[in-house]
C-alpha cells in the first residue's frame, strides 16, 4: 500500500510543481506586459520543486520555493521595508541589473552636467546597491504589491479532491483486503 500511495503522491506532486511554475510564469509575463516590461526567467519558478518522502506515519509532500514566494502569491500592503527585506532588494539590484542601471545613468548625468572633458567614473557599485534599495523600499513603503495568486488559482481547481479520492480509493482498497485476509483464518 505504501509503495502505491507513494507512487500516487509522487504523481501529483510532479504535475503539482510543473503547474506552478507555469501558473507563475504566466502571472508575471501578463504583469510584464501591463508595465511594458521585459519577461524574465523568474528566480522563483526555477526554485520551484516537489519532495515526497516516506516516513513512519505515511507520505509526504513537500513544495520548496524561495522564502519570498507568499508575497508574490498574496501580496503585500504598503508598508516599510524590514533590514532583511532591505538586504534581499540590495542582492536583487545586483543580479537582477538595477544597480548597473542606476551606475549608468548616474555617469550620464554627470557627464551631462560637467563644463570640462574630464573623464568621469562611475559610482561604487555598494553605493549603487544601496540607492536601488532606498528607491525600491521607499516604493513598498508607500505602494501595495498585488498578488499574482499563483499558488491559489492552482489549489482551487479541482486537483486536491481529486487527489484526496484516489488516495482515500487506494487505503480503502487495502483496508478491505487486509479485513478480509484476516476473517479468512
Amino acid at each position: 500500500m505504501a509503495d502505491k500511495l507513494y507512487s500516487i503522491t509522487k504523481e501529483f506532486a510532479k504535475k503539482l510543481s510543473i503547474d506552478l511554475k507555469a501558473s507563475l510564469k504566466k502571472k508575471l509575463d501578463e504583469r510584464a506586459s501591463e508595465h511594458k516590461g521585459k519577461k524574465v526567467k523568474s528566480r522563483l519558478e526555477a526554485s520551484i520543486e516537489d519532495v515526497v518522502e516516506v516516513t513512519k506515519d505515511g507520505v509526504r509532500l513537500i513544495i520548496k520555493a524561495n522564502d519570498y514566494w507568499d508575497v508574490v502569491n498574496s501580496g503585500r500592503k504598503a508598508g516599510p521595508v524590514s533590514e532583511a527585506g532591505q538586504e534581499k532588494i540590495a542582492e536583487w539590484s545586483a543580479t537582477r541589473g538595477f544597480a548597473e542601471k542606476i551606475r549608468i545613468s548616474d555617469l550620464k548625468r554627470r557627464q551631462e552636467k560637467a563644463k570640462t572633458k574630464k573623464k568621469l567614473s562611475k559610482m561604487p557599485f555598494e553605493r549603487a546597491k544601496k540607492q536601488a534599495t532606498f528607491l525600491v523600499a521607499r516604493k513598498l513603503k508607500s505602494k501595495a504589491l498585488k498578488g499574482t495568486h499563483f499558488v491559489d488559482e492552482i489549489l482551487k481547481d479541482g486537483r486536491m479532491d481529486e487527489f484526496k479520492k484516489n488516495v482515500a480509493q487506494e487505503i480503502a482498497s487495502n483496508f478491505t483486503i487486509e479485513i478480509k485476509e484476516i476473517t479468512k483464518k
